[in-house]
């Protein structure tokens, strides 16, 4: 019969308990400086919500302006003629940061939502071929904590 990892011999179940408790603390004292709480459980969790509204900074004869992408899609004709389509949701499959232009729960605390944020606007802003006039992607997020602080929140992030 195979011997389990964990069938330990005596002199050594001392430190092996004492490395495991140290290990489990490190993790639970790291989890309070975490933007999403990992490894911390946390008794009730907060009840706030975000609203993000995604901009296309566009230059055009000469000038910036703003673009309101609504629902997250827009459309692009390309130098060479070809038109391109392009979905927030096709990069973003996150069941918070795919909503846009709706108030939605912010699962697992705002912070953490507005820590993942950035991550995903990068990532579709650098997965855009054929949008060659797209200069940056701009997220206006709209929070409500625990349904009394309302902030406004923008992150930015050029090609």
């Amino acid at each position: 019969m195979q011997r389990s990892f964990l069938n330990l011999p005596p002199r050594i179940r001392g430190p092996f308990f004492c490395a495991y408790v140290v290990a489990q603390l490190v993790l639970l004292l790291r989890a309070q400086s975490s933007p999403d709480f990992v490894f911390g459980f946390q008794m009730f969790n907060a009840s706030s919500d975000l609203k993000i509204s995604l901009f296309r900074e566009v230059r055009r004869k000469g000038r910036t302006r703003l673009v309101p992408v609504p629902n997250g899609a827009w459309h692009v004709t390309g130098r060479d003629g070809t038109e391109h389509d392009y979905d927030w949701r096709d990069r973003v499959h996150d069941g918070v940061l795919s909503h846009l232009d709706q108030y939605v729960h912010a699962s697992y605390g705002l912070e953490a939502q507005l820590y993942r944020l950035p991550f995903a606007l990068r990532d579709v802003a650098t997965h855009l071929p054929g949008d060659e006039e797209t200069v940056a992607l701009l997220a206006v997020v709209d929070t409500v904590k625990n349904g009394r602080e309302h902030r406004q929140v923008r992150f930015r992030e050029a090609r």
